[in-house]
């Protein structure tokens, strides 16, 4: 059983997260009016009063065109908030930082944990940031786990992924959290297009293709090759 200290417990992710840890180690997920991650006083005396084994870090602005649009919450919220759950890591306490395949250009697909940080936009940025910030600690693990977290009725034929659905995703963030000893993990499928993820899962989405305003923002392939331990 570990202590698992969580920021962004309430966003979809974070929720399913609890909810999964919760059934086998000790978990606290305060909101962000409990424990705000910009509130670098109150975050430092939350943690070291409950002393985790391990923080897990989710706690992001993730909508990509509004991180485009207002890039001084981006970056308060995705790389201001890290550097303070950082200065914040107790001694021995492990950091994990859950990241995104964003980070990547999205140029070529099938991206390693070798492969070079190469964001399009403000939302990747950020995250590639908080990536370099994380690896300061000698205590810590990137996870890059794409998801879908909402269906929508008219799906992509021409962007490419390795994304799970949001309920595929928790035991195997946790599998690797205790037992892989890699500092960065990709957790993935096999490449496809977002439109055929959508087909295998049993969902019949209209397909369209990406809309010109999205191109200059969206990658078109950040398909990851999976290096994650097997449940």
């Amino acid at each position: 059983m570990k202590r698992f200290f969580i920021t962004g417990g309430s966003g979809a992710l974070g929720k399913v997260l609890v909810n999964h840890l919760s059934k086998s180690h000790t978990v606290l997920a305060p909101t962000s009016k409990e424990c705000n991650i910009l509130n670098l006083d109150h975050l430092k005396t939350t943690i070291n009063s409950f002393t985790p084994d391990v923080i897990l870090h989710l706690a992001a602005f993730v909508d990509t065109f509004g991180c485009e649009n207002d890039i001084e919450k981006a970056i308060n919220t995705n790389i201001i908030g890290t550097i303070n759950v950082v200065k914040s890591t107790p001694p021995l306490c492990k950091v994990v930082y859950i990241s995104s395949e964003y980070v990547f250009r999205g140029d070529k697909g099938n991206y390693t944990v070798q492969d070079k940080l190469n964001p399009i936009n403000v939302y990747g940025k950020t995250k590639a940031s908080s990536e370099y910030i994380v690896s300061i600690l000698d205590n810590y693990q990137i996870i890059r786990v794409p998801f879908i977290k909402e269906v929508y009725p008219k799906v992509f034929t021409d962007q490419y992924c390795s994304r799970y659905f949001l309920d595929e995703v928790a035991p195997q963030i946790e599998f690797n959290i205790l037992h892989n000893n890699n500092n960065i993990i990709h957790i993935s499928p096999e490449r496809k297009s977002l439109y055929q993820t959508y087909i295998d899962k049993g969902f019949t989405p209209t397909p369209i293709k990406t809309p010109l305003n999205y191109q200059k923002l969206i990658p078109r392939d950040t398909s990851l090759i999976n290096n994650s331990l097997k449940l």
